[in-house]
């Protein structure tokens, strides 16, 4: 329960915006590619009872389309499976207790800092480097053992984002940038 109260509060910290200069913003760019196109969504991550909500929106044809995707308390904390749901203008899902949408679970953030390795969608990943840093936080470098898909993971407790996923078999591949404005 202090685990989680800790979370929320550090989480709460991210989605107002907090005072440190190491804190992320409270709105991420995530840009897409797939199949030679790009595709850039607004997302927030924002706590709510021992859950998360992730709020995307993105400029289509001179219009906003939103929606979010609602992370259980039970995904947050223990989920394997990484959803790749693609987001639909109005849609608002909530995720099966077993996935989540760009971040790790506690537990397998938890084992991949233990054991420098971690299970995701039925696939090992092992740790390579940190040698990347965003907003005073390390990137862990993670590569599947089987098809070489990679991952720069925020090495954050409270929020361990997938900040980048390259060489994805399913080709959907990202990467978190700072919002110009």
């Amino acid at each position: 329960m202090k685990q989680k109260i800790v979370m929320i509060l550090l989480l709460l910290g991210f989605a107002i915006g907090g005072a440190a200069q190491n804190a992320l913003p409270d709105t991420l760019l995530f840009v897409f590619k797939l199949h030679g196109q790009t595709r850039k969504y607004e997302m927030t991550f924002t706590p709510k009872n021992d859950a998360l909500v992730l709020n995307w929106r993105i400029l289509r044809n001179l219009k906003w389309q939103k929606g979010s995707y609602a992370l259980t308390p039970q995904a947050v904390e223990k989920g394997t499976v990484l959803s790749f749901l693609m987001p639909e203008d109005g849609r608002h899902v909530t995720l099966p207790e077993h996935e989540t949408a760009y971040i790790l679970s506690q537990q397998a953030y938890r084992s991949l800092k233990a054991r420098q390795r971690f299970d995701y969608n039925h696939t090992e990943y092992i740790l390579l480097d940190s040698d990347e840093r965003v907003a005073d936080f390390a990137l862990l470098h993670v590569r599947d053992t089987l098809e070489g898909g990679e991952m720069w993971i925020l090495d954050n407790p409270a929020l361990p984002l997938v900040w980048s996923m390259q060489n994805n078999p399913l080709e959907i591949n990202w990467r978190v940038e700072d919002i110009v404005k």
